[in-house]
């Protein structure tokens, strides 16, 4: 199977990662924190008003995914505009997200951003925890954009519904990924869902494998795409991923994206295991 891969690799730059612009070190950011082009926008659920990266927007990653709009639980596109444009993200700027847990929230920033047309962002390698730990400038003044033109348009990566995953279950050529805890897929960990376990022939792939434990920052392009080839997951396919709410799953897309898979075949179930152990129509399978 090795050369299931080939194609991710064989363009890669010296970095290891076919798209190496979907990463920014903590070096760049901090030469280009008042880049009039730039905006650097803060994902941490807590801690922002203690500290941040200067000149960081916040944005709470619950405004980003509405739990009361099946079947793609998505904000509009004209919500979403009026959001990016309270943050003064315009259709020509470059974004840099940042948590501090390896990108968990950021990734879902990215992935959305990605959905509705703008694919001019990266994710701070290491976040705030490298920020932090190199001891870089910090304060706690909050940024106030002027507003700015957002426009929604036709994206790349794409929404999966319930509907769409129970088509996709065991079709060839298509694969759904797992990215929950084991206690999750194996129904012991419900985190206040009506019912647990897993989707037929789902594999896990868990996010947190595709990080420095210590660093959070993401691991070499060959350690990422062995993690997938192992799982079986080919350049080919048309892979579906699912969580909770759709950040974990965020998260595999980012790093499928970031060796080299075809940003088009890669789907993000956001209405997740919210949704689908919610309901009783829904096929869960208990054991593997």
């Amino acid at each position: 199977m090795a050369f299931i891969f080939a194609l991710m690799l064989g363009a890669q730059s010296v970095s290891g990662y076919a798209r190496p612009e979907l990463l920014v070190d903590t070096a760049w950011l901090a030469q280009h924190l008042t880049d009039a082009n730039v905006r650097i926008v803060d994902l941490r659920p807590r801690g922002y008003g203690e500290g941040h990266i200067p000149e960081a927007v916040w944005l709470d990653n619950n405004w980003i995914r509405n739990p009361k709009a099946p079947p793609t639980f998505l904000p509009t596109p004209r919500e979403f505009e009026a959001l990016m444009s309270r943050l003064g993200i315009s259709t020509k700027t470059r974004v840099v997200a940042y948590d501090e847990r390896g990108g968990i929230y950021a990734t879902r920033l990215w992935w959305i951003l990605n959905y509705y047309g703008h694919s001019n962002l990266a994710v701070l390698d290491g976040g705030w925890t490298k920020w932090a730990a190199e001891q870089r400038a910090t304060n706690t003044t909050t940024p106030a954009p002027a507003p700015a033109v957002f426009a929604v348009k036709a994206g790349t990566v794409k929404v999966a519904t319930a509907d769409q995953v129970i088509a996709s279950i065991n079709k060839p050529g298509v694969k759904l990924i797992d990215a929950r805890t084991r206690g999750e897929i194996e129904g012991k960990d419900l985190r206040n869902i009506k019912r647990g376990g897993f989707i037929e022939s789902s594999v896990p792939v868990y996010w947190e494998d595709t990080l420095d434990p210590v660093t959070k920052t993401f691991k070499p392009a060959a350690e990422i795409a062995k993690l997938y080839r192992d799982k079986g997951i080919t350049a080919k396919d048309e892979v579906t991923v699912y969580c909770q709410v759709g950040m974990r799953a965020s998260h595999d897309i980012f790093t499928m994206a970031l060796i080299g898979h075809d940003l088009t075949k890669l789907s993000n179930y956001y209405g997740a295991w919210e949704e689908w152990g919610n309901r009783d129509d829904t096929p869960i399978k208990t054991k593997q």
